[in-house]
């Protein structure tokens, strides 16, 4: 039976290799793997900046004093709120938040990551341009002369 006092362990000086000799132990001080996982992290004022942009970029909706949604799009943390079955999201016209972001000044659009949609409108938007803009002249004249002789309501 093995006993604890039988096994040598070594100590953390000893992997630097510079015990003793007053120099910086990197393993002993700052964060190592070692310490990495029971030292909080140093938190920054960039959260409560990103905070502040939110509220100025929220209100630029007209519903901001009213609105109880826990999921707006003019919120520019909204990559990182939680969202839960039972969340209320906002419930104002796509095109609509999408004009309160193209009012907002450049430094609040550049912030908002979907220009005022949710990721999944966003995305959708962006792939359908995409493969819009990938079609030939041709073809986008063929789809926009069909389109004409759609009759208005049967869509």
């Amino acid at each position: 039976m093995i006993r604890h006092n039988d096994v040598k362990q070594s100590s953390l000086s000893q992997f630097s290799g510079l015990k003793g000799k007053g120099r910086y132990n990197s393993i002993a001080k700052g964060h190592s793997i070692l310490t990495a996982r029971t030292k909080p992290q140093i938190e920054s004022d960039y959260q409560e900046d990103k905070e502040k942009l939110t509220i100025q970029s929220m209100r630029y909706c007209s519903r901001f004093q009213t609105c109880s949604a826990q999921l707006c799009p003019l919120d520019i943390l909204i990559s990182e709120r939680t969202d839960f079955p039972d969340n209320e999201k906002c419930g104002m016209a796509k095109a609509t938040r999408h004009r309160y972001w193209e009012s907002m000044p450049d430094y609040l659009r550049k912030a908002l990551p979907f220009e005022g949609y949710f990721s999944s409108e966003y995305h959708r938007i962006k792939s359908a341009r995409e493969r819009w803009e990938s079609l030939s002249e041709d073809k986008k004249a063929e789809i926009r002369e069909r389109i004409r002789h759609v009759k208005p309501g049967k869509r």
